[in-house]
C-alpha cells in the first residue's frame, strides 16, 4: 500500500507538469472554427503541444492556437494565428489596415460569421496569452488527423520594416 501511495504522490505532480508545459487535450465547442473543427456541430477533442509557444516562443502564421481569452481569464479560445508582430493585416470589420504591435498577434476564427476574434472584439492579442498549438484532432475517431495548415491565406497584407509600425 505504501508503494502505491508513493507512486501516486510522484505521478500527480508529473502529470500536472506535463499538461501545463508539454502537451494536453482540449475540447473545442462551437462554430467559430468550422469547418476545421465541428463541421457538423457538436464538439471535438484536440491535442495541443505547448513546447513551441511556452518554451521556444515560436509562433507561426496559420497555427491553430489555444489561448486565454483577453477579456475572461478563465476561458480558453481556439483560433487561427493570421498575423504576427510587425505584420499589417486587413481588418475586415473596421475596413482598414492594422499594424500588429510588438509582442502581439492577430487571431481569427475560420468561420467569420460565428467568431469573436481580433477582427471584431480583441484587436491585436498579447502573445503571452497563447498556450499552445493544436496539432491533431483526437476525438471523434472518425475525424482523427492533423489540423489543416492555412498559412495565413486571408488577411496578411505584408510586413513593415521594424520601427515603421506605430
Amino acid at each position: 500500500m505504501w508503494s502505491l501511495l508513493k507512486r501516486v504522490a510522484w505521478s500527480v505532480p508529473v502529470a500536472i507538469a506535463v499538461t501545463d508545459r508539454i502537451a494536453t487535450v482540449v475540447r473545442v465547442d462551437g462554430a467559430s472554427m468550422s469547418p476545421t473543427f465541428n463541421p457538423l456541430g457538436g464538439s471535438e477533442w484536440v491535442l495541443v503541444e505547448k513546447l513551441s509557444y511556452k518554451w521556444l516562443h515560436q509562433y507561426s502564421r496559420g497555427d491553430v492556437a489555444v489561448l486565454w481569452s483577453p477579456d475572461d481569464p478563465r476561458q480558453q479560445l481556439v483560433k487561427r494565428v493570421t498575423g504576427l508582430e510587425g505584420d499589417v493585416v486587413w481588418d475586415s470589420y473596421q475596413h482598414n489596415a492594422t499594424c500588429i504591435p510588438q509582442g502581439r498577434c492577430w487571431i481569427e476564427g475560420d468561420n467569420p460569421l460565428a467568431s469573436g476574434d481580433s477582427r471584431n472584439i480583441y484587436g491585436p492579442v498579447h502573445l503571452g496569452l497563447l498556450e499552445g498549438r493544436v496539432i491533431r484532432i483526437v476525438w471523434p475517431l472518425t475525424r482523427w488527423g492533423e489540423v489543416e495548415d492555412l498559412r495565413s491565406q486571408r488577411c496578411l497584407m505584408g510586413s513593415w520594416q521594424p520601427g515603421t509600425c506605430k
